[in-house]
């Protein structure tokens, strides 16, 4: 579908922008709606075009959509952290702004989105790993309910009306341009702490073990899901295929800053799952795609951007 159309909802944030470069690299128009788009900001792509607002704004929709083949819909209001105990609000603004998105994309002859979900949350509990896409989902997050919900809705659209789709469950994805100072993203928070020596927090012991994927990976996977037919309507596990703890991966960031962190360790949280590797064997059958950043790899690439970051503030 190179040189297609498309819109990025959430396409200033930090997959967002990674996804812009790759898609108009290989000939895509892209259209970013994002609530935060500034004309002086740096990471503007001259090739794209950006729209302030709200992802669930129908009269804005009427007028961007038109023209549009595939709606990627990154944006999310919270953060897994973020809508702990805010489940109304995750409801109201997520759940509930993703289905006029997808009912004013239908009607604008938007033919397929492609729905970046979370690897990380909407199997809850694992009960085997790596994780396939056939285990049970039972997320204990609110985050993971909405993202589960929201799979659910796109499915029902296309058993309904046809709408063509790629569900992709993502783990836990890292890289430049990932704000240290963010409420998610261990690798660059941790970066970013120990580069201002200030105290990492840890949340529980550090052995909970995540699935840790670099950014230009996850962005080949996406163009190879928007090349591949086999791909439409399919849930696909999209990370690293191995897992890392806490404790490991603040030892790579060390080796790579040179510095010693100074951890301080918190309460565990109750909505945090224990082990997360996603199994990406259906990936690699389906988009004929692989992950190709190793984790130290992808942290020395990362480290450089957030001491820069850092050095602009």
């Amino acid at each position: 579908m190179t040189g297609s159309s498309c819109l990025i909802t959430g396409g200033a944030g930090f997959i967002g922008c990674h996804l812009v470069r790759g898609l108009a690299d290989v000939g895509w128009r892209v259209k970013v709606l994002d609530s935060f788009v500034p004309e002086e900001w740096a990471g503007r792509d001259p090739r794209a075009e950006y729209v302030a607002g709200n992802f669930s704004d129908r009269d804005l929709l009427q007028k961007i959509l038109p023209g549009v083949d595939v709606l990627l819909h990154l944006a999310s209001t919270t953060t897994p952290a973020m809508a702990y105990g805010r489940s109304a609000y995750d409801v109201e603004t997520n759940l509930i702004g993703t289905l006029h998105l997808l009912e004013e994309a239908l009607r604008q002859g938007v033919g397929r989105v492609v729905f970046p979900s979370s690897g990380g949350t909407v199997y809850g509990k694992v009960l085997r790993t790596p994780i396939t896409e056939k285990h049970p989902t039972r997320p204990i997050s609110s985050h993971g309910i909405i993202k589960l919900a929201i799979e659910n809705y796109i499915q029902m659209l296309s058993h309904e009306k046809g709408l063509k789709y790629t569900i992709m469950r993502i783990a836990n994805p890292y890289g430049p341009g990932q704000r240290p100072g963010a409420s998610q993203g261990a690798v660059a928070v941790f970066a970013g702490k120990i580069l201002n020596n200030e105290p990492v927090e840890i949340w529980g012991d550090g052995s909970v073990v995540r699935d840790f994927l670099y950014v230009g990976d996850l962005v080949q996977a996406v163009l190879a899901a928007l090349r591949s037919k086999e791909s439409v309507n399919q849930i696909l596990n999209i990370g690293s295929g191995c897992g890392v703890s806490i404790r490991e991966l603040l030892s790579v960031i060390e080796e790579v800053t040179g510095r010693r962190a100074d951890v301080r360790f918190q309460p565990a949280r109750n909505f945090d799952v224990p082990v997360n590797i996603l199994s990406i064997k259906k990936a690699r059958a389906k988009l004929g795609w692989q992950p190709e950043t190793r984790l130290l790899e992808g942290v020395r690439d990362t480290v450089p951007w957030i001491e820069g970051f850092l050095s602009r503030r």
